[in-house]
């Protein structure tokens, strides 16, 4: 838990940072589309999704920024074997009793990428289908693993399943979301 902690305390001051170049540009965006005045609601959810991004980038293709574990350039910090996850987070726990793997490495993934397939169909609506989520959570995923592999960080195939899982589990709150309040979609949508 202490880990999580740790990654949220070290997104949130680039939050803050980033947070008056959002609403300047959404501000001179807004304007220069010709939208009269902004529908609050909307603009809290793109501002939102914004900073997700900017916390996510922060902590995975930002290396300036990134103040957690790094890892020697090598071929080694490379996994293109699918499913190693669940070998390497068995041994961690039932040899080492390290947790650790399983909640960052495995949950940690999924859960980060959940926002990004819950948010993006919520706000705009040409993507409001499974297939364009999954597609988008893919997108975003293969993107930064293959920044990583620039950076001293570790690429691992089994991130970019992972992260597109939880944009798929997003898009699963979505759609429930949708069914059961239309009003709070029909607020936040394009």
């Amino acid at each position: 838990m202490r880990a999580i902690i740790g990654y949220i305390s070290e997104m949130i001051p680039y939050m803050i940072i980033v947070l008056p170049f959002i609403l300047f540009f959404r501000l001179i965006y807004n304007r220069l589309r010709g939208f009269g005045k902004p529908r609050l609601f909307r603009e809290i959810g793109v501002v939102g999704f914004l900073l997700f991004m900017t916390a996510l980038f922060s902590q995975t293709i930002l290396t300036f920024l990134y103040t957690g574990p790094t890892v020697t350039r090598s071929f080694a910090n490379i996994n293109l074997i699918p499913f190693r996850v669940f070998r390497d987070n068995y041994y961690a726990i039932t040899e080492l009793n390290y947790w650790q793997p399983l909640i960052i490495n495995f949950l940690g993934n999924i859960c980060i990428f959940i926002p990004i397939g819950f948010m993006v169909p919520l706000l705009w609506r040409r993507f409001n289908r499974f297939w364009k989520v999954t597609l988008v959570g893919f997108g975003i995923s293969l993107f930064i693993e293959t920044t990583q592999l620039t950076q001293a960080r570790s690429t691992d195939i089994d991130d970019l399943w992972l992260n597109t899982l939880g944009a798929m589990l997003g898009y699963g709150a979505y759609a429930l979301t949708r069914k059961f309040y239309p009003r709070v979609v029909a607020r936040l949508a394009k």
